[in-house]
């Protein structure tokens, strides 16, 4: 995750130059993303994304730290406002998760709940990053180009709730805004 969100800045980072730090102790200097993890932590993308003092880099990342991560990338404004009915007013990462809401980039449950110790799933994560790089997907074209598309996934249909986001990343194409909308 803090890999992918490395490259998605505006500046991109000099892959000349050596960010590597100790300041994580279970994140090895020659572990293939060590170098995105300092780069991000000099620029405080992580001030608050890891509690304690380690990264835990072969865990899997949670709703509410994908929302700490995203809200600390954009440095949104925090905000007090709980928007969610599981996510308790002292919990570490309410102000960002209700930040990111505020924005528009993630959606609690029906029932109102955000689920933020649950593991976020890829299709989550496509769609927060859809959403924070105002990407929408033209569903349209998708449909009308379906058996001539460039991929494809077998475990993702179009019904998938986040099918058009998943096919909206992971397809290389070009396009012009207007306004909020690609075209």
């Amino acid at each position: 995750a803090v890999v992918m969100f490395s490259r998605l800045l505006a500046e991109k980072m000099n892959l000349d130059k050596d960010y590597r730090d100790s300041y994580y102790p279970d994140v090895g200097g020659d572990a293939w993303y060590a170098n995105q993890i300092g780069y991000m932590r000099s620029l405080g993308v992580l001030e608050d994304y890891t509690q304690g003092k380690n990264f835990r880099p072969d865990e899997a990342v949670t709703r509410a730290e994908f929302a700490v991560l995203a809200a600390q990338f954009d440095k949104l404004s925090l905000t007090a406002a709980n928007s969610f009915t599981d996510v308790p007013d002292d919990h570490w990462a309410v102000k960002y998760i209700n930040s990111a809401a505020d924005k528009g980039w993630v959606m609690g449950y029906p029932d109102n709940t955000f689920k933020p110790e649950t593991n976020i799933t890829r299709g989550e994560i496509v769609t927060l990053v859809n959403r924070m790089l105002e990407r929408n997907a033209d569903k349209n074209y998708l449909e009308t180009n379906s058996k001539a598309l460039p991929r494809s996934y077998s475990d993702v249909t179009k019904n998938h709730w986040a099918y058009l986001d998943i096919m909206e990343a992971s397809m290389d194409h070009d396009f012009q805004k207007d306004g909020k909308t690609e075209v």
